[in-house]
């Protein structure tokens, strides 16, 4: 028995190319509706994930708290978050980052007295501060010390004392 032949027609549009079937272009785009759905609900669960760490106040961004991030596979909740990160030593007791590695200790210059790295490179920056300023480093105190000298002997060597030179003949 001969079979019959199915044929299609294909109905061209008006640039001769074929008609797209309409359920297809409706399956297409509903697959693309699916994926930019699913590509938003990944990035709100990561925008909610950092704001629970955030909350816990576990810094993301910092690269020691990030390990914690990474690591982290528990319910995103800022309290849990937050017993976690102590259990682990990232926050302390009191929610504050955990310092890290102990603090160098140098000698004070000129003095011996030992102090930790942070406080010389805090000083050194004040240092470095008032001469991009460009203003005298004065003690707020001398005026009243200029007031209570009672010669020009005192005066000038209160005045040398702090760095100012007289040029006066005597």
């Amino acid at each position: 028995m001969a079979e019959a032949t199915k044929t299609e027609v294909v109905e061209l549009d008006e640039d001769g190319q074929p008609k797209r079937n309409f359920r297809r272009t409706l399956e297409d785009k509903a697959n693309t509706a699916e994926s930019q759905l699913a590509e938003a609900l990944a990035e709100l669960d990561g925008l909610k994930r950092t704001e629970a760490f955030r909350s816990a106040g576990i810094n993301p961004n910092d690269p020691r708290q990030s390990y914690f991030v990474k690591g982290y596979d528990g319910e995103i909740d800022p309290e849990p978050i937050r017993v976690a990160a102590v259990e682990a030593g990232f926050l302390t007791e009191g929610g504050q980052a955990q310092q890290f590695g102990t603090p160098e200790v140098v000698a004070a210059p000129g003095t011996g007295e030992a102090i930790t790295f942070h406080q010389e490179l805090a000083a050194q920056q004040r240092i470095a501060q008032a001469g991009v300023q460009g203003q005298p480093v004065v003690p707020p105190d001398l005026n009243e010390q200029i007031r209570a000298t009672t010669s020009e002997v005192e005066l000038k060597a209160l005045m040398r004392s702090h760095g100012y030179e007289f040029d006066v003949q005597d």
